[in-house]
């Protein structure tokens, strides 16, 4: 029985030098990550629900594992990349703002797909 694969999300190498990011503090910058990986767990295309609910800044704050001094960076965060348009609330609800297009697999990483374009090559 082989291992199941970890999941995983994508991060761009440009975050390194995105002016959005660059702007936050480090530690606005670790809430981001952490925000962007509970994001790719629940699987809710971006946005920060589980069991169709709203996640409140203090449930993502617990499952990101942020100490309670730490909680403003987190809710600093929020409010700086919602104004920058990286975040937005949608009622209570907050999402990642371009989700889907952001973490869609490309083509050739499709299962099949390799094969497919192997066999075309052999043609």
């Amino acid at each position: 029985m082989s291992p199941r694969p970890l999941p995983w999300i994508k991060l761009w190498l440009d975050s390194l030098h995105n002016q959005k990011l660059i702007r936050l503090s480090l530690a606005e910058r670790g809430a981001w990550w952490g925000l962007l990986a509970l994001a790719g767990e629940l699987e809710a295309g971006g946005a920060l629900t589980a069991g169709g609910q709203a996640l409140t800044l203090g449930e993502m704050a617990d499952s990101l594992h942020i100490k309670q001094g730490d909680y403003p960076h987190l809710a600093s965060m929020v409010e700086k990349m919602a104004a920058q348009g990286s975040l937005a609330w949608n009622g209570n609800t907050l999402h990642v703002v371009n989700w889907e297009e952001h973490q869609k697999m490309p083509n050739w990483w499709l299962p099949g797909s390799s094969t497919e374009r192997v066999r075309r090559f052999r043609e």
